[in-house]
């Protein structure tokens, strides 16, 4: 009777640890079909029916089922019963190909632009995914990744039109496209009619960023790309220029991330016309006053139904030097009802007195009545470039623009910025600028100052060559804030696309971009990954089963 104990009680402990190290090989192999899995199951299977005999046979001798050992047989079916649900429950999980991306980047909404563009779009855009089908972490995690966030797309517009393809497969398609080379990561296309737009993954972190995604959605949407012209010959800051902090080249990226075709150009004194082709001129930090020729050739851009963009630092004093005078402010304010001020809008209520934050945010805002209807915090709400706006720009050294007294006949003006209501205008310019010191005099203006302001002119649509029947402009009394060194905040880009936008007309363009994603994806390697697997499902239950017995080996003992 002892010897039939032994046995059984050897035949259950060997069925036990057979099972216990085919769980584990099989968390950590993932492979159930292998000979280290299944050696140890069948063996721990012929263990567990011994047991059961030698149970079967044992309780036969007896003729009667003990209410103990009917409680023992009945709980170790159970948990056979479970554990077999539980095995094939994880087989089931490991072969349904299924994911969530429960990354910051994936929890994100879209952009409101992107929404935007996606909800406003009238023409079907055919995407095309080049994806190699190789088992490689970094192409798996970007085709993944591509395809949720065309998912997300899709929701909002019937007119996307998704396609995968492996480039070595499909290499047809993709010589048709004229695409020579074909990244390894993947290479997004975005067609519509006869425009295309291709975006190359690339990198550690290879992704289809949000960013590229509505540039290159935006590009082949548009029937035509706006030709923007940088005016030259007055020290204005560069778009060629790359220093990181006074260069303008970013500035220049971003337009033609969002299809603007972008030059430079120079009036000629003995030919002073503006380019035949242009569409919007930019005059970006000018140093030094404009020749009257230049004026009369701007003027003459304006009447045809131009657009305007002036960027302008406070001068150390008006350039002179011409029998007429000072000419870019004057022209501007009886051109379009704009006053520039000769002033630097400053405080004496912040550590930087030179720089205004501006924001949202009423508070500052409480004392103050003038605008209390117009204005949400700094900004307009009833023009369209900051109507939506709820990011911060942060200008300094700046100059007051406001509405001019004396306004043209038809002009519509508008005010979009202001200053917290400690700032004023300084008008002694000359002091400030060698002492540092300032205080508010009688006439000067206080705050809240206007800096920025907007206006639309009549002209005649007869003499427009792309048939406008105004002329539009925008003035900001600051320019380093599109310098290489600030334009990266968020809140610059979005002001000035957004007026680029408003220019050319493509108000529904008008709205906050998609943001790049900056988090690179934790590759892990296989160890890795089998380990996690093995300490997350087997380890912990192990180590809880291993304490209890402990805990009823040692009860067992003190009895």
């Amino acid at each position: 009777m002892m010897q039939k104990t032994a046995i059984k009680r050897l035949l259950g402990a060997a069925a036990l640890l057979a099972l216990t190290l085919s769980l584990n090989l099989l968390v950590w192999t993932q492979a159930f079909f292998s000979f280290a899995v299944l050696a140890p199951l069948a063996l721990a299977l012929l263990c567990g029916v011994g047991w059961l005999a030698m149970m079967l046979l044992t309780l036969a001798e007896h003729h009667a089922l003990e209410d103990r050992t009917l409680g023992g047989l009945n709980a170790v079916v159970s948990s056979a019963i479970f554990l077999g649900v539980c095995v094939v429950l994880y087989l089931l999980a490991g072969a349904w190909d299924v994911s969530w991306d429960l990354t910051e980047e994936g929890r994100r909404d879209l952009s409101p632009q992107t929404i935007q563009v996606l909800r406003t779009m009238n023409t079907e855009v055919e995407v095309i995914c080049f994806f190699l089908q190789i088992d490689e972490e970094l192409v798996a995690i970007a085709r993944d990744k591509t395809l949720r966030f065309l998912e997300q797309c899709r929701r909002y517009t019937p007119l996307l039109d998704v396609e995968v393809l492996d480039p070595t497969v499909d290499r047809a398609r993709l010589e048709a496209m004229n695409i020579t080379h074909a990244s390894v990561q993947g290479t997004i296309v975005l067609r519509s009619g006869e425009r295309q737009r291709v975006i190359t993954l690339a990198g550690g972190s290879p992704r289809l960023e949000e960013r590229d995604f509505t540039n290159a959605l935006i590009n082949v949407l548009r029937k035509t790309e706006p030709k923007v012209y940088f005016l030259t010959g007055h020290q204005e800051r560069d778009i060629m220029n790359e220093d990181e902090q006074q260069g303008g080249s970013i500035f220049g990226n971003l337009l033609r991330g969002e299809s603007y075709q972008v030059e430079r150009f120079a009036v000629k004194i003995s030919e002073p016309v503006p380019p035949s082709d242009a569409d919007i001129v930019v005059i970006n930090n000018p140093t030094m006053d404009l020749h009257p020729v230049e004026i009369e050739a701007l003027d003459a851009f304006i009447a045809g139904g131009g657009r305007l963009l002036l960027l302008i630092n406070p001068w150390r004093s008006a350039t002179a030097g011409y029998a007429r005078g000072e000419q870019l402010r004057p022209w501007i304010e009886e051109r379009f009802g704009i006053a520039i001020g000769n002033d630097i809008v400053i405080t004496d209520q912040r550590t930087n007195r030179w720089q205004a934050e501006l924001t949202v945010d009423n508070t500052p805002f409480e004392d103050v009545e003038a605008g209390f209807m117009d204005y949400r915090g700094a900004f307009n709400l009833k023009h369209p470039i900051t109507r939506a706006f709820d990011q911060t720009i942060i200008l300094q050294a700046m100059r007051s623009v406001t509405v001019s007294d004396k306004k043209p006949e038809g002009a519509s003006i508008m005010e979009l910025l202001r200053t917290p209501p400690d700032f004023w205008a300084e008008t002694d310019t000359e002091k400030l600028l060698e002492t540092g010191q300032a205080k508010w005099d009688e006439g000067e203006r206080k705050g809240p100052v206007p800096l920025a302001a907007a206006a639309i002119v009549p002209v005649d649509k007869a003499n427009s060559p792309k048939g406008y029947g105004d002329a539009r402009v925008l003035v900001v009394g600051d320019a380093d804030f599109a310098a290489n060194a600030n334009i990266i905040i968020p809140g610059h880009i979005n002001f000035l696309l957004n007026t680029f936008a408003w220019l050319s007309e493509s108000e529904d363009l008008i709205a906050i971009r998609p943001t790049g994603r900056e988090t690179p994806p934790l590759i892990l390697t296989d160890m890795q990954r089998r380990s996690i697997a093995w300490v997350a499902i087997m380890l912990t239950v192990q180590t809880v089963i291993a304490a209890g017995l402990a805990v009823h080996a040692l009860r067992r003992m003190r009895q």
